[in-house]
C-alpha cells in the first residue's frame, strides 16, 4: 500500500486558545508574547486579524505596537496551551497510532493503515478537523501526501484553516511553481545565493545541474534538489527524546543587579526542573544563557557526573557559573536555563550516596502533585520568593 503522510498544523495556536477561552477576544488583533506596557520582548504568536499588519512570529513588541497600536497584548499561558496540545493528540491517535509530536502545535500521522478503515484520507482529514473544532474551538490546516516534506508544504499552501492533499505522483509538479523559500530548510542565505543564480522557483532548483548544486553547497545541495524534487524518506517516528528542556525571560529593564538577576535564575530553574520531571527524564548538561546590553549573548555550561532533575542540583550548578557571567561589566537583558543531555529517569538502588537525592525525588514528586492540582507558584524555593509570590516575567519563555 503506498504511504500516506497527514501534517497537521494548529493556526496560529496560542492565540487561537485564548480566542476560544474568552469569546471576546475573537476577530480581533491578538498578539501573545508580552503586556502592551511591555517594552521589550518578541511576538510568540500573533492572530490572523494581526498578521494583516504584518505583524509575524519573532517581530520585535515595539515593532508590533507600531504596526497596530490598538492590537491586544497579552504573555500566553503555556499550561492552557499544552493542554489543548494534549487534547488534539488524543484526537489524532484516535485515527493511527502512528503519531510524530513536531512541535507544540504541529504534527505528522502516517494514516497509510487507516485508510479503508475511515473511508479515504478526505474523510479523514475533514474527522480531525470537524472534531477539533467541536471540541476545542480551534482551526487547523491539514495537509496529506506521500511523504512529510510535501504534506507540510501543502499545509503550509491551505493556510488558514484549510486541506490539501497532493496525489502520488503529483509531488513535483505541486512544488514546481512555488518560491524557494517555501521550501523547508533553504534559509535567507541560502535564498540569496539561489537568486544570484536566477533560481526563482523550486522548480528552476530541481533542474540545475547536479554538479553545479554540489559545487554550490557541498553535500547540502544534493539534499535541497531531492527536496525540490518532492523525494523524501523521512519516516513518522511517533516517540523521540528531547534534546533540551529550557526557559529564558526578557527582563523590563536592562538589569545590573546580579541579586535580582540570580532570583529570576533560581525562578527559571524550578519551572524547568518540573518540565523535566514532567517528562521523567533527567539532565546532564546544565546551562546559563546571558544576553547582555549590547545584545552579546554568551552560554555557559556545566556537565554533571551524574544526571539529575532536582531543583537544588540545578541551581547549585547555575550560582557556580554565575561568576563566569558576572565578568562583563554590562547591564543584563535576557537570562535562560537550559538543560540537555536528557535521558529517562531509572531509579537505582541505595548504593553510594544515593540516599539523598532519593529523599529528594520523593519530596518533588509530591511538591509537583500539589503544582499539578493548584498551580506552579504555590510551592516555590524560598531563594525565589523575592520574586514576590506571582511572578510575572516579561516575554517568558514558553519552549519545552
Amino acid at each position: 500500500m503506498t504511504r500516506r503522510i497527514l501534517h497537521i498544523d494548529m493556526d496560529a495556536f496560542f492565540a487561537s486558545v485564548e480566542q476560544a477561552r474568552n469569546p471576546l477576544l475573537q476577530g480581533k488583533p491578538l498578539i501573545i508574547g508580552g503586556d502592551h506596557s511591555d517594552t521589550r520582548g518578541v511576538v510568540c504568536t500573533a492572530s490572523y486579524e494581526a498578521r494583516t499588519y504584518g505583524i509575524h512570529s519573532g517581530m520585535s513588541l515595539a515593532e508590533a505596537k507600531r504596526r497596530c497600536p490598538h492590537a491586544l497584548f497579552m504573555r500566553g499561558n503555556f499550561e492552557h496551551y499544552r493542554n489543548a496540545s494534549e487534547r488534539v493528540y488524543t484526537i489524532l491517535e484516535s485515527v493511527s497510532p502512528c503519531i510524530e509530536f513536531a512541535s507544540i502545535d504541529e504534527s505528522y500521522v502516517d494514516i497509510t493503515g487507516s485508510l479503508r478503515l475511515f473511508g479515504g484520507e478526505n474523510a479523514i482529514a475533514h474527522h480531525i478537523k470537524d472534531t477539533i473544532r467541536k471540541e476545542l474551538h480551534l482551526p487547523c490546516t491539514v495537509g496529506i501526501a506521500s511523504n512529510k516534506l510535501v504534506a507540510k508544504i501543502a499545509t503550509n499552501e491551505a493556510k488558514p484553516d484549510g486541506y490539501r492533499s497532493i496525489e502520488n505522483g503529483k509531488e513535483s509538479a505541486f512544488l514546481r511553481p512555488l518560491p524557494v523559500h517555501k521550501l523547508p530548510g533553504i534559509g535567507p542565505r541560502t535564498c540569496e545565493i539561489l537568486e544570484s543564480l536566477g533560481i526563482m522557483t523550486i522548480g528552476a532548483l530541481a533542474d540545475l545541474p547536479s554538479e553545479l548544486m554540489l559545487y554550490t553547497f557541498g553535500v547540502n545541495g544534493y539534499l535541497l534538489q531531492r527536496a525540490a524534487r518532492g523525494e523524501s524518506s523521512s519516516e513518522v517516528t511517533p516517540f523521540s527524546i528531547p534534546k533540551s528542556i529550557s526557559r529564558e525571560t526578557t527582563f523590563e529593564q536592562d538589569l545590573l543587579d546580579w541579586h535580582r538577576i540570580e532570583q529570576t535564575l533560581i525562578y527559571l530553574a524550578e519551572r524547568a526542573g518540573y518540565a523535566l520531571r514532567e517528562q521523567r527524564m533527567e539532565a546532564r548538561c546544565i546551562s546559563l544563557k546571558v544576553r547582555y546590553a549590547d545584545f552579546q549573548t554568551v552560554t555557559f555550561a556545566h556537565t554533571c557526573t551524574e544526571p539529575t532533575c532536582i531543583d537544588s542540583d540545578i541551581i547549585h550548578v547555575l550560582q557556580g557559573l554565575l561568576p563566569k557571567a558576572q565578568k562583563r561589566r554590562v547591564r543584563v537583558r535576557l537570562v535562560g536555563v537550559s538543560l540537555s543531555s536528557l535521558r529517562y529517569y531509572s531509579p537505582q538502588m541505595s548504593l553510594f550516596g544515593k540516599e539523598r537525592s532519593e529523599k529528594w525525588n520523593r519530596v518533588l514528586e509530591k511538591v509537583d502533585q500539589i503544582r499539578k492540582r493548584h498551580g506552579f507558584e504555590l510551592i516555590r524555593m524560598a531563594s525565589s520568593i523575592g520574586l514576590g509570590r506571582r511572578v510575572c516575567l516579561a516575554t517568558p519563555s514558553l519552549s519545552r
